[in-house]
């Protein structure tokens, strides 16, 4: 049973095969253009979110403090004390560091306060 020569002999046209094609597997055909264009859809709807994060990374430095809500902020760290210790510099030396306070707390904040008197 071969489709591609009828009982004349002669070959059917490139254009009469798709047609028998298309309504043999009409449905299938129907079927796998729509998953395939969900699925690009569903890609395309990831690879945005994706681009739309990474902006929002990207732009971290400059963000709006209206548009940040209250729990978003990042709060000042909670003070406390730092042991000595020694830190190598990266031309080799060897500098010692001493006992000092980090961070801060609500009752330190003044905003009239050097940062330079604060360190001493």
């Amino acid at each position: 049973m071969n489709d591609s020569t009828p009982e004349d002999g002669k070959p059917t046209p490139f254009t009469e095969n798709a047609k028998n094609l298309w309504k043999k597997h009409q449905g299938k055909i129907i079927a796998v253009c729509a998953a395939g264009l969900i699925v690009a859809a569903v890609v395309v709807k990831k690879a945005t979110e994706q681009n739309a994060a990474e902006d929002g990374q990207d732009s971290g430095d400059v963000e709006d403090t209206e548009s940040v809500s209250d729990s978003e902020r990042r709060r000042p760290p909670v003070r406390h004390g730092v042991s000595a210790h020694t830190r190598t510099l990266r031309d080799g030396r060897v500098i010692p560091i001493p006992r000092h306070e980090r961070g801060s707390s609500s009752d330190d904040e003044d905003e009239n306060e050097d940062p330079g008197e604060a360190a001493a």
